[in-house]
């Protein structure tokens, strides 16, 4: 993965500071106002992919702060929102689609590429590192269905043919440990896709990504320290490929994607070594099902009446599991915690918690458990890696919409 910086347009947060400096000022902007009558609310379209839809006022919604915010991010033709979905009370109430540039993972041994699209509801969208958090569903699943015997199995044991790197500082890293980001071992991807510093670009291009990561040596003891990590994220998937003899994306369809109706996607492997997925980071789904994986999540492991995983698991998953700092959030905003591959906050707008899964560009799943609320965003930020204009979204329009 070399030469990230082949951005096609330069994208900026400005566009919607200047809206929301013209909400809070409530002035008269030349490009747009909140009396603006130039986008018309349509209820979602019914389709057999396993969504019921409703109007945003069938579920108690008002309709006008979301106008607001679709005329609002009109007037601003270079914003980087690809879509955003809203999912409440179990029901698609709300989505929009918009032109933008996405990543395309399709050749990971060459130059790091960006498409131009339409979206709409059938398009493909890079979910970057929301692929964590779909992998950590499968270890649910792969537990569950008995492949895996638990999260305290520790590392090395699924990997007996590289014990040669083990030691005793890595030997008590468990499964538990690398869900959290707690196995102590080191990890940076602060540099851009092009730099051999990055250790995802590093791991992606190696001969053996294996052993790429279980030769790293720890930098902390495991529990202690946050270490970001897409190594040991993929160390996870390749367990569930080694325990079920299934490569993941074979498990995850089988197991998640088939009894979603998700029967369009993409996961691509490592290219040195293929039967391995890059469960980190090179998924790509419509928003309607990346939708569907938070509403399995919201209905505790329950997707339109079929189990697909365990109600204990979802809770394990989204509660806190290790201490973490605001300024190693996507979004620090939210005043943000860590479980197993999902991330946690609150919205300022009437202390909501949220757990989310998130990605570079600004893929989110948002899970809202006391509205009963699933967002949905995709976008193309790849240039900002800090996501605050997502939240100003989430707090100044949608919430709002929902009552908070």
């Amino acid at each position: 993965m070399k030469n990230i910086s082949k951005i096609i347009r330069p994208v900026h947060l400005g566009w919607l500071s200047e809206i929301l400096i013209c909400i809070s000022l409530f002035c008269a902007c030349s490009a747009w106002s909140p009396s603006s009558d130039g986008y018309i609310y349509q209820v979602p379209v019914q389709t057999d992919d396993g969504w019921l839809t409703a109007s945003l006022e069938d579920v108690g919604m008002r309709t006008q702060p979301m106008i607001d915010f679709i005329n609002a991010l009109s007037a601003y033709p270079d914003h980087w929102v690809h879509a955003v979905v809203v999912i409440k009370d179990g029901k698609l109430v709300f989505e929009e689609y918009f032109r933008g540039h996405d990543l395309d993972l399709s050749d990971l041994d060459g130059d790091l590429v960006y498409q131009t699209r339409d979206f709409d509801r059938d398009t493909l969208h890079s979910a970057a590192s929301v692929s964590k958090s779909i992998t950590s569903v499968l270890l649910g699943i792969a537990i569950d269905q008995g492949f895996v015997a638990g999260t305290d199995e520790t590392l090395f044991s699924y990997f007996p043919d590289y014990e040669h790197l083990n030691d005793d500082s890595k030997s008590r890293i468990t499964l538990e440990q690398m869900l959290s980001m707690g196995s102590g071992l080191p990890w940076t991807e602060a540099y851009g896709y092009d730099d051999p510093r990055n250790d995802l670009t590093s791991m992606i291009s190696s001969e053996d990504p294996i052993a790429y990561v279980l030769s790293k040596s720890p930098v902390a003891e495991p529990d202690t320290n946050f270490i970001y990590n897409s190594g040991t994220t993929n160390l996870l998937g390749e367990i569930i490929r080694r325990t079920s003899g299934m490569t993941l994306t074979a498990f995850a369809e089988q197991y998640l994607f088939v009894p979603l109706g998700i029967d369009s996607y993409e996961w691509y492997p490592f290219p040195k070594m293929t039967q391995m997925t890059v469960a980190s980071s090179t998924l790509y789904l419509r928003p309607r099902d990346m939708a569907k994986v938070g509403q399995l999540y919201l209905g505790g492991g329950v997707w339109n009446g079929s189990r697909i995983v365990t109600e204990d698991w979802v809770s394990q998953s989204t509660k806190q599991a290790i201490t973490m700092s605001a300024d190693e959030s996507p979004v620090p905003g939210l005043n943000p915690a860590y479980g197993y591959q999902w991330w946690l906050g609150t919205f300022s707008t009437g202390e909501i918690a949220t757990y989310f899964a998130a990605g570079f560009g600004g893929q989110f799943i948002f899970v809202l458990p006391e509205p009963e609320m699933v967002v949905v965003f995709t976008a193309g930020g790849f240039e900002e890696r800090n996501y605050d204009a997502l939240l100003q979204i989430m707090n100044q329009y949608i919430l709002p919409a929902a009552g908070y």
